[in-house]
């Protein structure tokens, strides 16, 4: 049988229009730069802590704006995943900290963590979600039911809302949340519990030294930590520097 190929996905757009991030960019000359070491930091550390991985793949390219590369790079993703492979997603401003297996461990569409705020509820989609979970790291298992992916699809191909920074978090929620598994020869909806690993997406919106109490875990614990570059991607550029270098040193933070 042939072996399952485990892949590490991540983006690195070069965007035209910097006015549709989180917040307007469009002055931000550092930009691609910091996110360019951000990928540096995040390929070394997942060459180093992610276990199992055959192959790490960056989708470049050229776009109008980044809330057309979330668009975009769900089908990049979607025609990947459909040549057998388990695939890892992650932004570029997440650190692998600690060995981690994760391919294969699930047999399910996951995320791993909460965002900030934890619920939310949108008018355009009519979408309400509490808990709320973080897409900036998802995992794709080889064999996720097709109808998983016909939500997302539905969503990001007929109706996607540009005009919401986080639609395609909103998107991927839906997707999570409509899957169902088989117990006692009854289809139940997934738990809460089954979704929440913390430690795999560690939610790190505070500065050194680490005082962050969203994540219902201490920093240390944690095996991959998403900075959230998007609200000041210079700040967490330098965070990530400051992690990796006293990471490497050994000493805790």
């Amino acid at each position: 049988m042939q072996k399952i190929k485990n892949i590490l996905v991540a983006k690195n757009y070069n965007v035209l229009d910097h006015s549709q991030w989180y917040n307007d960019k469009s002055n931000d000359k550092d930009l691609e730069h910091n996110y360019n070491i951000m990928e540096d930091i995040m390929v070394a550390s997942a060459k180093k802590y992610l276990q199992d991985l055959d192959d790490i793949v960056i989708h470049r390219g050229m776009c109008d704006n980044i809330r057309t590369v979330f668009k975009d790079h769900f089908f990049e993703i979607y025609e990947l995943w459909k040549t057998g492979a388990n695939i890892l997603y992650v932004d570029l401003d997440v650190m692998f900290l600690k060995p981690v297996n994760i391919f294969g461990k699930f047999d399910y569409f996951a995320m791993f963590n909460l965002t900030d705020p934890p619920s939310v509820y949108d008018t355009y989609y009519n979408l309400k979600f509490d808990p709320y979970f973080n897409c900036g790291i998802r995992y794709y298992p080889h064999n996720l039911t097709q109808s998983v992916w016909d939500t997302g699809i539905a969503y990001f191909k007929n109706n996607y809302n540009k005009g919401r920074w986080d639609s395609e978090q909103l998107i991927y929620n839906a997707m999570m949340w409509s899957q169902t598994k088989t117990e006692n020869n009854a289809e139940i909806m997934r738990t809460l519990e089954e979704y929440l690993h913390p430690e795999l997406a560690y939610q790190l919106i505070a500065d050194l030294p680490i005082s962050n109490n969203f994540n219902k875990i201490n920093f240390n614990d944690a095996k991959i930590v998403h900075l959230h570059g998007s609200r000041n991607n210079s700040n967490r550029k330098q965070i990530m520097q400051d992690i990796w270098r006293i990471h490497e040193s050994n000493t805790q933070i």
